[in-house]
């Protein structure tokens, strides 16, 4: 039996007592990386830090967007790289990102009462190609993180919900109607990753799984969606359509 189970399940004395609570890796890409130790989760020294999507230069900016702008995508199209938006951000200096990560989109419909919304987020090397990861334990080249929500199930959990970790209450559904802007705060998985300077973080939005691998290598494809026609994404001025990342001083 390993030592463990006896200090656990027997409360006898070993050198795990004085163990940090979090062991972490800060990936810098497949396979390259470091460890670290912390004594809480999430790090009480995070700087949650808005990075703000302005659609009309496709960026992320570190101030807020003053004027309005809007993109679309077509959710519904099949295409083995479908129709998506991308929002780019270059780091200036070495910055680690540690921790959930929530973006929160301004969107509408065209033609439709209801729509799926999965996001990306990836990192960009200096040359600007995707810097791969590991993904399903199996996969090397996938994101540094994903999320995804359905428009209708949009209502938070007030006593849940953090600033950083939204929770969705999945008690209703609250139909969209067409051309009418919804907020959508939508969680990202928690993830490490160094980005040094003169790299990029991409943020990715289309109607569909961004990674699409063959089941049964991949259990949880998305395949049953509601999505029809057009999403609308609406940033700027009173849009604070923005990504949530967690800096690491």
């Amino acid at each position: 039996m390993p030592k463990r189970a006896f200090h656990f399940l027997k409360g006898i004395a070993s050198p795990l007592q004085d163990s940090p609570k979090v062991r972490l890796e800060v990936r810098e890409r497949y396979y390259e990386g470091s460890t670290q130790s912390e004594q809480e989760w999430p790090i009480a020294r995070t700087h949650n830090t808005p990075l703000y999507l302005d659609a009309q230069s496709r960026s992320l900016q570190l101030e807020p967007v003053t004027a309005e702008s809007r993109c679309r995508y077509r959710s519904d199209d099949a295409a083995e790289i479908p129709d998506q938006a991308m929002f780019n951000y270059r780091f200036d200096k070495t910055t680690d990102l540690i921790g959930h990560m929530k973006l929160r989109l301004w969107a509408a419909v065209e033609d439709a009462d209801d729509m799926d919304i999965f996001v990306a987020v990836q990192k960009i090397d200096r040359e600007g190609k995707v810097v791969p990861f590991a993904f399903w334990a199996h996969f090397e080249n996938g994101p540094v993180a994903l999320g995804w929500i359905r428009a209708s199930h949009r209502e938070l959990d007030p006593e849940q919900s953090t600033d950083w970790q939204p929770v969705l209450e999945h008690q209703r559904e609250l139909k969209l109607r067409p051309g009418e802007p919804v907020c959508l705060d939508i969680e990202i998985w928690p993830s490490g990753t160094r980005f040094e300077a003169g790299e990029g973080l991409r943020l990715v939005v289309q109607g569909s799984d961004i990674y699409k691998y063959l089941k049964p290598t991949m259990a949880d494809r998305h395949e049953d969606s509601v999505n029809r026609g057009y999403h609308t994404i609406l940033t700027g001025g009173s849009y604070d359509s923005h990504l949530l990342v967690p800096v690491i001083p």
